[in-house]
């Protein structure tokens, strides 16, 4: 299948996905949220760490893990912390980090989240020219934080549930919303219309390696107090993505709170009397 059958079908499931879901709720005059906002009550909903495919997911985490993980990233990111010093290897996370600006963009915009879309372009204005093709991270300097968003979070806020966990090999672990998501992800992925597939393929890995060169200690860390590293992994990454959701529907709410909330009835303005103060008995005028 070529690659424009790829992105066409892959468009499709992610157009079906959004057209059998709600559209995006905002607060209602009494500040509750309305329309097919993922509330707290849809997320528990489901029922926690729903994995139905565990059996295949154990196999694919045994191999990222016990297999990739251990004997080919894991080693190379060893030897890439030992080249590379590490304010180079942040800048270019950091650089890289910069080019996927269009992702969190039209997120944002999906999501109706407009003053994080703001943020979005101007920290990549920013970013781009002052930090140099964003090798530093100088919008932070100036309190324009990042609004990170994906299609697997618009998903859910249209009301998309999360589905199965899912461990793909070579790939992080995911729910199928998000998997789909990240397929949508990868079409806004900037450098994949302008080099090879194959020069996109080496960015890719190279930028992974770099993330587990940043990460090398903290991996150890859990490695060592974790007893069932799988169960840790797939509650961690289940309640992060929950917490992010929600905060990402109250960053929502926020920021359309004001449209919703009726205006308080102004107060009548007391007007100085212009008639002449009759005079108090027994005065002398």
């Amino acid at each position: 299948m070529n690659r424009g059958m790829r992105n066409a079908t892959s468009l499709c499931i992610v157009a079906l996905a959004v057209g059998c879901a709600r559209a995006p709720g905002v607060p209602g005059p009494d500040g509750t949220p309305r329309g097919g906002l993922a509330t707290q009550e849809a997320a528990l909903d489901d029922a926690p760490d729903y994995d139905p495919w565990q059996p295949f997911n154990e196999k694919m985490f045994s191999f990222n893990h016990d297999v990739l993980d251990r004997w080919v990233v894991k080693p190379v990111a060893t030897g890439w912390e030992k080249v590379v010093p590490l304010p180079a290897r942040r800048a270019f996370a950091r650089a890289i980090d910069n080019l996927d600006m269009p992702r969190r963009l039209v997120n944002n915009v999906f999501q109706l989240r407009p003053v994080g879309a703001g943020r979005e372009v101007a920290r990549f204005v920013v970013n781009t020219t002052a930090g140099v093709v964003g090798l530093f991270d100088v919008a932070s300097l100036a309190h324009i934080d990042k609004s990170d968003a994906d299609t697997g979070e618009t998903l859910a806020m249209y009301g998309v549930g999360a589905g199965p966990y899912l461990v793909l090999p070579t790939m992080a672990p995911a729910t199928l919303r998000d998997a789909v998501g990240r397929v949508a992800d990868g079409f806004l992925d900037p450098i994949g219309y302008f080099v090879p597939f194959v020069a996109n393929r080496v960015k890719s890995l190279v930028t992974a390696v770099n993330e587990r060169s940043l990460q090398l200690q903290l991996f150890a860390n859990v490695e060592d107090s974790v007893l069932d590293l799988y169960s840790a992994a797939r509650n961690g990454y289940l309640q992060r993505r929950r917490a992010t959701i929600l905060r990402a529907e109250e960053d929502r709410d926020e920021q359309w709170r004001w449209a919703f909330t009726p205006a308080e009835p102004e107060k009548p303005v007391a007007v100085a009397s212009t008639e002449p103060l009759a005079a108090e008995p027994g005065s002398y005028e």
